[in-house]
């Protein structure tokens, strides 16, 4: 399933909102839509993104089954996404450890051929283990 968004105001709530169209009532869509808002919403900030790409395919690692959350975009900012440590009183900064707790740790960044920055994620196919 790959779905192109191009309204950047409102490109983490169409994330969700395909998620929901595409998996139904299944146990890890919740945390799946957090792991999509996340990754699309650092796509767009840090990124500098006027458009998105996502995909969800089913895979199978190690003889578990996981759902793979990818979100293009097209690295114009050359910079690789990484979580940091925010201060206090900082309201932002917090999402990639969120991506983090809810994988085990099962994400990275790729770039592809062209140049475009490929941030994905592994969620149990269950929800988080």
């Amino acid at each position: 399933m790959i779905r192109e968004l191009d309204d950047c105001s409102l490109l983490p709530a169409l994330a969700r909102r395909e998620l929901r169209a595409w998996m139904g009532e299944h146990p890890a869509l919740e945390d799946l839509e957090l792991i999509a808002s996340e990754l699309v919403t650092n796509a767009l900030v840090h990124g500098c993104a006027p458009w998105v790409r996502m995909s969800l395919v089913p895979i199978v690692e190690d003889g578990r089954r996981y759902w793979r959350l990818a979100v293009v975009d097209p690295g114009v900012s050359g910079a690789v996404p990484s979580p940091r440590i925010p201060g206090p009183d900082e309201t932002c900064g917090r999402g990639l450890w969120v991506v983090d707790d809810l994988t085990g740790g099962r994400w990275g960044t790729d770039v592809t051929q062209v140049g475009e920055r490929v941030v994905w994620a592994a969620l149990a196919a269950g929800g988080r283990s």
